[in-house]
């Protein structure tokens, strides 16, 4: 059985990511919507090509990962990295990202951080057949020890450390906790996508990793001018090789010059 649902789940991607190369509109959709009506067990092929165990079609954020909504820049960036690099995957969810740089043969380590509980369990899952992964079920913040999380219901990449709007509690590391558990003397290329904390979480990174060995940062930052400029003023030893924006957020891939 085990054999015939590989095969089977694996054909299927391969006919829905050739149908949806063909079919540009609603690309996102029909690929979540075929694989949804038929994958067979408890995992599908996201099309990235990666396995994404405990399908929830019910989140949107899964849907994204899964339909590729997120687009193909930054998948491509971590793919064809040419020197190594340790990957530090910061508000990782079902651990997408991670599961695409795993897939360079020039990755040498994985940390993905994710504070959500109900997620992590998702996130260890799939990430549990890699060797040279450490996950994670914390927070980056400046603070140490238990803070204050919402848990949207809706949509798990919603959620956020909130203290108005709090109803959960999770764990929290700041930088100096940071620095035992990374090795300090590797290159890392870092993701961040934290709902609003990306300030804190940025700070504790700088002041935890030599700037000289971070390769590139990649953030999603509201769509706000001053925000955006921040960013940019802050990481000034880097240049600015992405910028794509929505109405709400602003994706930015920065690379050290």
């Amino acid at each position: 059985m085990c054999v015939y649902v590989r095969f089977h789940n694996k054909a299927i991607f391969t006919i829905i990511k050739l149908l949806t190369s063909i079919i540009k509109f609603k690309k996102v959709y029909i690929f979540n919507t075929l694989t949804k009506f038929f994958y067979l067990g408890n995992y599908c092929y996201s099309i990235y090509n990666v396995k994404l165990f405990n399908p929830n079609f019910n989140d949107p954020t899964f849907r994204y990962c899964n339909g590729g909504a997120y687009g193909n820049f930054y998948s491509n960036y971590l793919l064809n990295i040419k020197k190594n690099f340790h990957f530090i995957d910061i508000g990782a969810n079902i651990g997408i990202y991670s599961l695409i740089a795993s897939k360079n043969k020039n990755c040498n380590y994985i940390y993905a951080f994710e504070p959500n509980p109900e997620v992590f369990t998702n996130l260890k899952k799939n990430l549990e057949r890699l060797v040279n992964a450490k996950i994670i079920n914390s927070a980056i913040s400046n603070k140490s020890g238990e803070i204050d999380f919402y848990i949207d219901p809706k949509s798990s990449g919603s959620s956020q450390i909130n203290n108005f709007k709090s109803n959960f509690k999770i764990k929290s590391i700041n930088g100096e906790n940071l620095k035992k558990i990374i090795n300090k003397d590797k290159f890392f290329n870092i993701k961040i996508d934290v709902e609003g904390h990306e300030v804190v979480v940025l700070n504790e990174i700088i002041n935890s990793i030599t700037l000289k060995k971070i390769n590139s940062i990649y953030i999603e930052i509201a769509n706000n001018k001053n925000d955006y400029n921040y960013f940019k003023n802050r990481l000034d030893r880097f240049n600015l090789i992405y910028f794509k924006k929505s109405k709400k957020r602003c994706d930015c891939l920065f690379e050290k010059i």
